[in-house]
């Protein structure tokens, strides 16, 4: 599951993962948009019950923030982070020197600009392209702990892009609809 608190909020982000845990949770997310949040991840890491899953966004040091913090494995959003591959190979060696799997997550919304035009709207093609291109990146340099999802706001887009993705990589994927 995610977290609906502000990660920021040490006590009720903790509260809330342990009624997960209680509930049956076994693995859980938590949203890193802010320097704040990045700040409370070692805490969260350390305190948690269950392995915890840093979702980051906007910020290329927040990946290093959470994986210097001892999440269990890093979220990235390529789309929503600002310089994100020419950061790859910082963020290749510091998750292998960690043993912090990557998930790459493509969401429809905030595809690059380029991918956009080149098929005109969030297309399966253009989901795939995408997250096999971030891969390659990480591949470049040795990187390849690596699972991959790609959202998108209708599921039968999101089910074609998955077809897709099992037929050309044999990355872990992760399955969620937005």
């Amino acid at each position: 599951s995610m977290t609906t608190t502000r990660t920021a909020d040490v006590g009720a982000t903790l509260q809330q993962i342990a009624e997960l845990t209680a509930a049956g949770c076994q693995i859980v997310r938590v949203a890193c948009p802010t320097q704040d949040d990045a700040d409370a991840l070692p805490v969260i890491a350390r305190k948690s019950q269950i392995p915890v899953i840093a979702d980051i966004h906007f910020q290329p040091k927040y990946v290093f923030a959470a994986i210097e913090a001892g999440c269990a494995a890093v979220r990235v959003n390529p789309g929503n982070i600002k310089q994100f591959d020419d950061k790859v190979k910082e963020i290749a060696r510091a998750a292998k020197d960690h043993g912090t799997p990557i998930r790459i997550g493509v969401n429809a919304g905030s595809l690059d600009k380029r991918l956009l035009q080149k098929y005109g709207r969030a297309t399966p093609e253009a989901l795939v392209e995408s997250a096999l291109w971030e891969a390659s990146l990480f591949e470049e340099h040795g990187f390849r702990d690596l699972k991959i999802s790609v959202k998108h706001n209708d599921p039968v887009v999101m089910i074609e892009a998955y077809r897709q993705l099992a037929e050309r990589c044999d990355y872990p994927l992760h399955l969620g609809v937005t």
